[in-house]
């Protein structure tokens, strides 16, 4: 998508001669063309008078041919107007060739080859510090590192891109979702689904300045993160949201971004169709996708679909066809996947990596020798300076000054010493931090999981016989859950050094949500100051009014039969951030109400980071309560933090 509105974008770079000026009017007509463009194309040819003229015609045959024709003919026009761009030395033309040639050769499953020439993009962009151009090839090598199912890469060049994209000046809104979709998608397949889902409801942050139909394949993607794991209810009415989208998105014949997006929506559509055993449906839906995948001609899409046919089929017992489609799966696969292109792969990352290090070496060198230059400079003209003045005068001078710089010196190397062993201080804790959470994650949530999943069989089992049976069962399924839960929330908190309040914000979010689902009425709001977003909190900070949130929430469902939920974060008058959870419920008297160790526990976790916490309540009127909190107790200042955390 993004490559598509670059191109278009060069298409309407104006022209100083006039007859330049016609050409670019004829090669645009060309592109958009339906059913003329050869015409357009001949009458171009007529008008090009410089090598500049060709360059612009073949680049124009070359997005043309990406976008609606073959890839071999794209890749063999992008070819040439790479050539005749570099012969011209014309570097800002050549970004959009990089970046228009890397999709023809992903469309043709030729990721190495994609991935190098997006790398050559990047050395281009570098030396004119056009972030915008770098975030724009880092997210793409992202897609293509995970089209080739390398998704560790695909991750940390997905996080570059988003901290690229996210930090210009005038920041690129759209295409940083994007980066956000490629860190998703990758997560996804990665098998780390609470990752994946995380970035993508990160996406829902950007609402107020993107349109929702710009942002289908983030429903999409969520419904694919769910049907991985196997809730096909809730995946089926995300992919329906999809379906929708991207049919209000349709402009007409050669849609190329609406065939790849619907390939995607109704193979797993028709993945989930055939999980709830709906296999009708499942067949009209794969026959959709035949449909789109063909018509996007992308070799990914073509292997996806394969490979949902080939578990389709098996599924029904219809051996001869999963055969069939298991076949054809691995003939793209073995395409795609042979031991030479990830060799490639592998050494044109190392080599990025490599350049970039000797990059900043040569740089560090250049700066080192400089300030060493300028340092003989100045040592020159104190000599001259003292060999004018008295010579016992002179040699005190040298001496002091001698003894200065090798004080100084050591308390640099003091200095030094002393980051050195807070470094490691620092990484040794992080070390400890991952371990004991995948202990936990591994083996109490693993052991967790099996309790639901035996507690559930039973409950099935002793449905019709025994109904107190089932109900004690259910109870202990739920609080399983809840235990689950309260452990995804304790392993996000060990992992965390510091978070912002944004951090906190998606947080609340993803469990507002599953309130929202377990009560229909019910509305809830919540809103932080824009100034608070980038704020830098503590973690221990992060936790408590997490949980403190979180009970109160909670509390409001249980025993205030409240129709609205209003959650801010705010700056007051006095500099304090002040956090207020109100509801219109039923209310009570606190003079007439013993408080319980739920109410007891918010105010401890408020006290432990230096708060201040109060309740109002009126009866019919509902219940406020507010965390007054100091700034210089749960912020960390001069802090560069990562703007993108963890998550798919």
């Amino acid at each position: 998508m993004i490559i598509r509105v670059l191109a278009i974008a060069f298409l309407i770079i104006l022209y100083s001669p006039a007859q330049a000026q016609n050409l670019g009017q004829i090669l645009r007509k060309a592109y958009h063309s339906a059913d003329s463009a050869d015409y357009f194309f001949g009458e171009a040819q007529k008008l090009i008078k410089t090598d500049a003229d060709n360059a612009e015609f073949i680049f124009f045959k070359s997005v043309r041919a990406t976008d609606f024709g073959p890839a071999d003919s794209a890749i063999f026009y992008g070819l040439m107007a790479e050539e005749k761009f570099r012969l011209l030395k014309d570097s800002a033309k050549l970004l959009y060739v990089c970046n228009n040639l890397a999709k023809s050769y992903q469309k043709n499953g030729a990721y190495e080859k994609a991935i190098s020439v997006l790398f050559d993009g990047l050395k281009i962009a570098g030396p004119r510090n056009d972030d915008a151009w770098m975030g724009y090839f880092l997210q793409n090598i992202s897609l293509n590192y995970h089209d080739f199912e390398d998704y560790e890469n695909g991750v940390k060049y997905g996080k570059l891109a988003f901290e690229k994209l996210s930090n210009l000046a005038k920041p690129d809104v759209y295409s940083a979702v994007l980066a956000l979709n490629a860190v998703g998608i990758n997560f996804d397949d990665w098998e780390k689904p609470d990752s994946a889902l995380f970035y993508h409801y990160r996406v829902f942050g950007y609402k107020d300045q993107i349109d929702t139909l710009a942002i289908g394949f983030t429903y999409n993607n969520i419904g694919n993160t769910l049907l991985k794991q196997k809730k096909f209810r809730e995946a089926k009415s995300w992919i329906a949201r999809a379906i929708n989208i991207a049919k209000a998105n349709y402009t007409g014949v050669n849609d190329i971004p609406y065939y790849y997006e619907n390939a995607t929506n109704y193979t797993n559509l028709a993945s989930v169709c055939y999980e709830l055993g709906d296999f009708r449906q499942a067949e009209s839906a794969f026959d959709s996708a035949h449909f789109y995948v063909t018509k996007s001609n992308s070799i990914e899409k073509l292997r996806d679909y394969n490979y949902q046919q080939y578990l389709f089929n098996k599924k029904r017992s219809n051996l001869s066809q999963a055969l069939y489609f298991q076949e054809e799966y691995h003939k793209i696969r073995d395409r795609i996947f042979d031991d030479a292109r990830a060799k490639t792969l592998a050494e044109l990352d190392t080599k990025y990596q490599t350049e970039k290090r000797e990059k900043e070496l040569a740089e560090s060198r250049a700066n080192l020798l400089e300030i060493k230059n300028r340092e003989k400079q100045k040592t020159y003209w104190l000599l001259l300076t003292a060999l004018v003045a008295v010579f016992t005068l002179a040699f005190s001078y040298v001496v002091f000054r001698g003894q200065k710089l090798k004080l100084a010196q050591q308390k640099q190397q003091f200095k030094l010493k002393e980051e050195i062993s807070r470094i490691e201080t620092q990484n040794k804790l992080q070390e400890q931090r991952l371990s004991i959470s995948r202990d936990l994650h591994d083996n109490i949530g693993s052991q967790l999981t099996f309790i639901i999943s035996s507690v559930n069989n039973l409950k099935y089992r002793y449905q019709a016989e025994n109904q107190p049976w089932v109900s004690h069962l259910n109870r202990i399924s739920d609080f399983a859950s809840e235990t689950m839960t309260e452990l995804r929330d304790t392993i996000w908190a060990i992992n965390s050094n510091q978070l912002k309040f944004d951090d906190l914000r998606v947080r609340i979010f993803n469990f507002i949500e599953k309130a929202r689902d377990t009560n229909p009425g019910l509305t809830i709001s919540f809103d932080i100051d824009d100034s608070l977003k980038t704020t830098v909190i503590t973690a221990t900070a992060g936790v408590n009014i997490y949980r403190t949130i979180q009970e109160t929430v909670n509390n409001i469902l249980k025993h205030a039969g409240a129709k609205k939920i209003t959650i801010s974060i705010k700056n007051d008058d006095n500099g304090f951030h002040r956090i207020t959870i109100s509801d219109d419920g039923k209310g009570f008297d606190p003079t007439q109400v013993i408080h319980g160790n739920g109410l007891h526990n918010m105010a401890a976790r408020t006290e432990d980071i230096g708060g201040k916490f109060s309740l109002e309540s009126q009866v019919s009127k509902g219940t406020s309560i507010t965390l007054l909190l100091h700034p210089d107790k749960i912020t960390i200042k001069n802090n560069k933090h990562d703007p993108i955390g963890a998550g798919r």
